[in-house]
C-alpha cells in the first residue's frame, strides 16, 4: 500500500502558488490569470492534494484513485523530483494516456527541472514534482472558453500543441 505524506508546508506552497502566481491577473494572458480557475477552485475544495514521497507510490496511486470530478476539479499527486527526471517522467506519462483505457481523464505534469513558460512567465510549482489529473471534457471546455478571450495569443504555437497534447 502507498505510503502518503500530509504536508501542511505542501498545503501552504500550493496555495501561496496559486493566490500569487497563476490566480494574478497578466498582460501575457489578455489580462488574465495565468489559470483563471485555481483560485476559485481551491477556495471551494474542489482540489484533492496528494503528497508521496516517492515516485512508485504516486504512479500506484495514480492509477488505481476512482476519480470523482462532480466533487473535484483537480487531483494534485506530489512527489520528489529527485525520483524522476523530466524526460521520464514526460515519456512514463505520454505512455500511459496512449495505453490507459481513461480517455476522460488528462494528467498534467509541472516537474522542477523543465521550465513552463510563456513569454517570461514561469508557470512551474518549482518545490517539487507535481501530477495534476482533470477532467478532459471539462479542460477542453475551459480551454475553450480562454481561446475565445485571447488567452493563448503570446503563446508560442509549439508550446501551446505541446501543452494541450494530452
Amino acid at each position: 500500500m502507498s505510503k502518503k505524506i500530509h504536508s501542511k508546508d505542501l498545503h501552504y506552497n500550493l496555495e501561496t502558488w496559486i493566490k500569487e502566481v497563476l490566480s494574478k491577473p497578466n498582460s501575457i494572458f489578455n489580462n488574465l490569470p495565468a489559470c483563471p480557475y485555481a483560485k476559485q477552485a481551491w477556495a471551494e475544495n474542489k482540489v484533492e492534494v496528494n503528497a508521496f514521497d516517492n515516485w512508485v507510490d504516486t504512479y500506484n496511486c495514480l492509477i488505481t484513485t476512482e476519480y470523482k470530478f462532480d466533487e473535484k476539479d483537480v487531483y494534485i499527486f506530489a512527489f520528489p523530483k529527485e525520483d524522476i527526471t523530466s524526460y521520464q517522467l514526460t515519456s512514463i506519462l505520454d505512455r500511459l494516456t496512449k495505453s490507459w483505457q481513461r480517455d476522460w481523464i488528462v494528467v498534467l505534469e509541472d516537474h522542477p527541472d523543465e521550465i513552463e513558460q510563456v513569454q517570461n512567465f514561469n508557470l512551474n510549482f518549482g518545490d517539487q514534482c507535481l501530477l495534476l489529473v482533470q477532467s478532459r471534457n471539462k479542460l477542453n471546455k475551459a480551454r475553450t472558453e480562454l481561446e475565445a478571450k485571447g488567452y493563448y495569443k503570446n503563446w508560442d504555437p509549439e508550446y501551446k500543441k505541446a501543452v494541450q497534447y494530452r
